[in-house]
């Protein structure tokens, strides 16, 4: 860490230039003695990157940041305070804490929090940035999290970690196998200091493989933000013998839809299946991620418009965690579909489709966005097929 850059003046120059091209500030000589273009440059590159992202810290006085990569790979504040939720008891160790976003989290739930993080120049920048949040009970050591763990005598009533998914030649990596620390290696230690473990894994991680490595899995949760998968957390307990449920959550400015289900309900299920109705419904990206592809339809009393297009149809409109549509027209996919389509702008999504979105826009000189919505996707009777629609707006709740 380098002090000088919290200096008053530092700060201010570091506000006012938010917006600025950091390259040009870069190759600038430095306007104050201490600290470097290139050390401003960072952090005004990486505040700017987490406006949205960590509100918190961004609208906090005298918080430093730190690189970019490490930002890049940290849980964004409304994953981080989700996931406070789902823990309870007094002590937590975060094995893999970096910069601290959930180690904070947690500690508004928790009495006492062990974060431990192996570089140690990033402990350093998170134990200030806790002073500054003015958190009193996290507790920072900067070691290795396992390491540290085979010399102590301490026990906790969870123990939370976020593998490092690039390896080190800085590439990611998908499988839990091939991430830092390997948790499967691991995990049988992990159990004799905790009953209850967290675990953090990417978005491509598919589901099947990771029950196929973890013991003790209770419930997974999917979590996506603004509709969009952002981790996976595999919440474990020791000795735990019963089948896991899935929670899908949705997490949106006024409205965090959920979606609970147990694997045998999803092979258990049987579609029904009909052509395009009065509506169109698509489920948010947690669901889809989820691979609750027939009991969504069966839970709403939905009808899926084709085996692979994950897409569901009814006469009346119902509330549904993912978008809604009115059906205006359906069209046969073929060579006159541009004479048909009159719209220059539309939304364009395909499902089960040969085509790609920006293939099919050159083709059809499409502009993006607008009210129009148009869905490329395979029917019951595997015809393509385009179904033109207007957005039906879900309830909004706060």
């Amino acid at each position: 860490m380098n002090l000088n850059l919290l200096k008053s003046e530092v700060q201010q120059y570091i506000k006012e230039h938010l917006t600025k091209d950091v390259t040009k500030i870069v190759l600038k000589k430095s306007p104050f003695p201490g600290c470097t273009s290139q050390e401003i440059a960072a952090q005004i590159e990486a505040k700017s990157a987490i406006k949205k992202k960590l509100p918190t810290w961004f609208n906090t006085k005298g918080i430093y940041f730190a690189n970019k990569l490490n930002l890049s790979q940290t849980s964004s504040e409304s994953t981080a305070n989700y996931k406070a939720t789902l823990v309870q008891g007094e002590t937590l160790l975060d094995l893999t804490a970096g910069f601290g976003v959930d180690s904070f989290a947690f500690s508004k739930n928790i009495k006492q929090i062990w974060h431990l993080e192996k570089n140690t120049a990033l402990s350093k920048i998170a134990e200030h940035n806790f002073n500054i949040l003015k958190v009193t009970n996290i507790k920072v050591i900067p070691e290795n999290g396992l390491a540290f763990l085979r010399t102590s005598n301490l026990v906790f009533d969870c123990i939370y970690l976020d593998p490092s998914r690039r390896n080190e030649a800085k590439k990611k990596v998908f499988f839990l196998s091939d991430c830092e620390p390997d948790v499967t290696e691991h995990l049988e230690f992990l159990f004799t200091k905790s009953d209850h473990i967290l675990i953090k894994t990417g978005p491509l991680l598919d589901i099947k493989a990771g029950l196929g490595q973890l013991r003790y899995v209770k419930t997974i949760h999917v979590i996506a933000l603004d509709n969009e998968v952002k981790e996976i957390i595999w919440a474990l307990e020791k000795g735990f013998s019963g089948k896991p449920i899935i929670k899908t959550v949705n997490l949106g400015k006024y409205k965090s839809d959920t979606f609970t289900f147990k694997q045998h309900e999803e092979k258990e299920a049987i579609a029904d299946f009909s052509l395009p109705l009065n509506y169109l419904y698509e489920p948010n990206a947690a669901i889809l991620k989820s691979g609750a592809y027939k009991l969504i339809g069966n839970r709403f009393g939905f009808h899926k418009i084709g085996q692979h297009s994950h897409l569901y149809t009814s006469k009346n409109l119902k509330d549904f965690p993912g978008r809604r549509f009115k059906i205006l027209e359906i069209l046969a996919y073929n060579k006159n579909v541009l004479k048909q389509i009159r719209a220059t702008k539309a939304n364009v999504t395909v499902r089960n489709f040969p085509e790609s979105v920006s293939s099919i826009r050159k083709r059809l000189k499409l502009k993006d966005g607008g009210e129009n919505y148009l869905f490329f996707t395979k029917d019951l009777n595997n015809k393509s097929v385009v179904i033109q629609c207007v957005k039906v707006p879900n309830i909004k709740s706060k």
